[in-house]
């Protein structure tokens, strides 16, 4: 039941990170990497969204746009009417360990790399990794942001991130990616001012702090979802962050089947779809979707 004045309204993210990053995720050579996120599952869940009637944000690695294949479909993304926010340039895993000249650096590139293919300024950003620091924020609240969608107050994700990293590390490899600080886990989970800056964190439900996310859907299946679909009606604003790779198919789409540990890459691409239509229909029927730039502008209003 949403709470008295409350905006009530869902939003649909997809983060585009291309297959080099789970290389250097879990460790691995990314020579091997092709653009399948991209031209495979960006371009299905563009497909999905215009049989849903969805409008949704994409967070892109600007580096990835100077490549024809990704170019192309943000394009199309773009003309179709989704929002495309920042992932950064480059996607470094130690954007917030990199001095504040790097910071605005990364950020610069990508703005003009985006704003040249969707013919707007960027107005959203998403971290590597979901990490900030009072720096970066306060640098995007500076470059003229409407938000930061990075908070990810999720124990149960921070956990087992924590312990696949340490398990690598006995494994005898290193990720790129880091650790945030215990804390994060704690912090607000509705949208807020934080350092000058809206923030729309991620998705997780009261109380439980279980996250609800593309991987966390997809290990949960149909009959999963439907066990914590009511405790998601009782969330206001719903922020539902996926990932490119959520709609890629290890087989049929010819991935690396080193990638297996990726959780997104166990489930079948008819599973993933017929899960992800009724989500994003449920959310469209009950909340109404729009895109995280738009709902910004109501809730910057509001948010203390």
């Amino acid at each position: 039941m949403a709470s008295p004045g409350a905006l009530r309204a869902a939003a649909v993210n997809v983060d585009v990170d291309s297959l080099y990053l789970y290389y250097r995720i879990h460790g691995l050579d990314e020579a091997r990497a092709t653009d399948v996120v991209w031209e495979r599952g960006v371009v299905r869940f563009a497909e999905l969204f215009a049989e849903l009637g969805v409008a949704a944000t994409f967070f892109v690695v600007a580096q990835d746009l100077d490549r024809p294949g990704p170019r192309r479909v943000a394009e199309a993304l773009a003309q179709a009417g989704h929002e495309l926010g920042s992932h950064s340039h480059t996607h470094p895993y130690d954007l917030t360990r990199l001095g504040r000249a790097t910071m605005a650096d990364e950020l610069a590139r990508a703005e003009d790399a985006i704003s040249a293919v969707s013919g707007r300024p960027v107005r959203g950003f998403r971290a590597p990794g979901y990490t900030v620091t009072r720096e970066l924020l306060e640098l995007l609240a500076e470059r003229g942001y409407a938000y930061d969608s990075s908070l990810f107050p999720a124990p149960p994700y921070y956990l087992a991130k924590a312990a696949y990293m340490a398990w690598l590390r006995v494994r005898g490899r290193k990720s790129q990616s880091i650790l945030d600080r215990p804390s994060i886990m704690w912090q607000r989970r509705t949208p807020h001012r934080r350092h000058g800056l809206l923030e729309i964190p991620v998705t997780v439900l009261p109380w439980l702090r279980l996250h609800v996310i593309g991987t966390s859907l997809l290990q949960l299946g149909e009959r999963g979802y439907g066990v914590i679909a009511p405790w998601l009606r009782r969330v206001d604003l719903v922020n539902l962050e996926l990932h490119g790779i959520d709609l890629c198919d290890l087989a049929e789409d010819g991935i690396d089947p080193a990638l297996r540990t990726q959780p997104d890459l166990r489930v079948d691409l008819a599973t993933k779809l017929a899960l992800f239509r009724r989500v994003f229909t449920d959310l469209r029927d009950g909340w109404g979707v729009d895109t995280l730039e738009s709902l910004s502008g109501r809730l910057a209003a509001s948010a203390a």
